[in-house]
C-alpha cells in the first residue's frame, strides 16, 4: 500500500511539472498519471488503496472547500447581499433539473437517473476554482467588488447542494 502511494505522489507530481512545463496546467499531468496507473491501464496501485479512494476524495475536497472558506473575505460577502447565495444555488439547481430533463428524452433515463446524472454533470471542480480565485485575490484582481468571494462562494455552495441532492437520491433510489 506505501509502495503504491509513494508511486502515485511521486509521478503525479513530475508528471504535473512537465505537463506545466509544456504549457498546460499541472492537474492534467496528474490526471493522466491517475489513468496510466489505474486499473484501466497498468493496473499498478495496490487493490486497498482504490478501496480507500473513495474516502481520500472526501478528504481532498474538504480540504479544498476548507481552504476556499478560509480564503474569504466575509465584509465583502455582507455588502454583496443574496448574491453569491442566488449564484449558488439557483444556477447549479437550473442545470441539474435541465441535464435530467435533457436525459429523460435523449437517453430514456428516467427523471431520478437523469437527476443523477445533472448532480455529476453540473458540479465544478473546485481543485481547479479555489486555487484560481484564491490567486486573482492575491493579485488584486475584482477584489474591491468581491467578484473572488463571490465566485469562492458560489462554487463551495453549488458543490455542496450537488453533492447532497446526490446523495439523496441515491439514498431515494435504493430505498424504492
Amino acid at each position: 500500500m506505501l509502495e503504491s502511494a509513494i508511486w502515485i505522489l511521486w509521478m503525479g507530481f513530475f508528471v504535473g511539472q512537465i505537463a506545466r512545463r509544456l504549457g498546460a496546467p499541472a492537474l492534467i499531468g496528474m490526471i493522466l498519471v491517475g489513468i496510466v496507473l489505474g486499473p484501466q491501464v497498468r493496473n499498478a496501485i495496490a487493490p486497498n488503496v482504490l478501496a480507500a479512494a473513495d474516502d481520500l476524495r472526501t478528504i481532498a475536497v474538504t480540504i479544498i472547500l476548507m481552504k476556499a472558506g478560509l480564503g474569504l473575505d466575509r465584509e465583502k460577502l455582507q455588502q454583496q447581499g443574496t448574491v453569491a447565495l442566488h449564484l449558488g444555488f439557483l444556477p447549479a439547481t437550473i442545470e441539474a433539473v435541465a441535464i435530467a430533463i435533457a436525459a429523460t428524452i435523449l437517453f430514456d433515463f428516467d427523471f431520478l437517473s437523469g437527476l443523477l446524472f445533472g448532480c455529476v454533470i453540473g458540479a465544478e471542480s473546485p481543485a481547479v476554482i479555489v486555487p484560481g480565485m484564491l490567486r486573482l485575490k492575491s493579485t488584486g484582481w475584482g477584489v474591491t467588488k468581491g467578484i473572488p468571494d463571490a465566485i469562492l462562494t458560489e462554487s463551495a455552495l453549488s458543490d455542496v447542494l450537488l453533492l447532497l441532492l446526490f446523495r439523496l437520491i441515491q439514498i431515494f433510489i435504493i430505498v424504492i
